[in-house]
């Protein structure tokens, strides 16, 4: 009997939140200014630059070279950006991703805790793969979680 695949079997969305010591504009900042990741954090990130844009603008483009389970590798995406409650949505449009989803776009939201100490910081994928072979991107789903760990422990720890 042949097995059936709906549309949902293909997209998903993934999430992962932790409360960090940071504060909220010190964590959002680091990222939308990408130039100091690399030096933060580099067992994930190894570059990034603006290809396309100032790379502080909405609609610009940024290369990002990072490492997920051993593996170097490169995507491209446009990222925008809302200020005012500290969210950057970035869209891939080049790289490997791309092989196995025909959308992936991943959503950093960074929030004062209720009490004014620290930031709630989640992240969050929006995946459309390419067939049902494709994989969920739990790989990712990790990486973004020891992102928000790791630059915790970097930029946060003395607060």
């Amino acid at each position: 009997m042949a097995h059936h695949h709906t549309i949902s079997d293909l997209v998903g969305k993934l999430m992962t939140k932790l409360e960090v010591n940071c504060n909220p504009d010190k964590y959002y900042k680091i990222f939308k200014h990408h130039e100091d990741l690399p030096n933060a954090i580099p067992h994930i990130y190894k570059g990034v630059k603006a290809v396309e844009g100032d790379g502080i603008t909405s609609g610009c483009t940024k290369e990002w070279n990072y490492i997920i389970e051993g593996q170097s590798l490169t995507v491209k995406e446009k990222t925008t950006y809302d200020d005012e409650t500290r969210k950057i949505h970035y869209s891939a449009v080049e790289g490997v991703l791309l092989d196995d989803y025909k959308k992936f776009d991943a959503t950093l939201t960074v929030n004062p805790k209720d009490n004014g100490h620290g930031s709630t910081v989640s992240w969050v994928i929006d995946y459309k793969k390419i067939n049902e072979d494709s994989l969920v991107p739990f790989p990712y789903l990790a990486h973004f979680h020891h992102i928000i760990e790791d630059l915790n422990s970097h930029l946060c720890a003395s607060e």
